[in-house]
């Protein structure tokens, strides 16, 4: 029951992408996934329209998965933003996207 709003336009340019995540919190843990989670979906909106752009119920395609990149919002040279749906699952944390995009950090579960 979350929602996350994002203004592209207050965006340092020096962004080119936004890369939109889920993770479970501790998964590894507290032995979670997404195929136990009841009723889970991701919708990404464009505010603006109220055009549904992309949605994934959670439990049907990562059913093993604690961590799912959903899709891309990027920067062309233009400074025009374009969506790209990723849907991809991992068995990771929030800690290998964030390495991955070159955040440090200290401590990965």
């Amino acid at each position: 029951d979350e929602v996350i709003l994002c203004d592209l336009s207050n965006l340092e340019e020096s962004v080119r992408t936004l890369a939109i995540v889920v993770t479970i919190h501790d998964a590894v843990a507290r032995r979670q996934n997404f195929g136990q989670v009841d009723n889970i979906y991701i919708r990404i909106v464009d505010q603006d329209t109220e055009q549904e752009l992309q949605r994934y119920d959670l439990k049907e395609e990562f059913s093993t998965e604690t961590a799912i990149h959903v899709a891309d919002v990027y920067r062309l040279e233009t400074g025009e933003w374009k969506f790209r749906a990723v849907g991809r699952g991992y068995r990771a944390g929030l800690g290998m996207f964030a390495e991955k995009y070159g955040v440090e950090v200290a401590e990965r579960a």
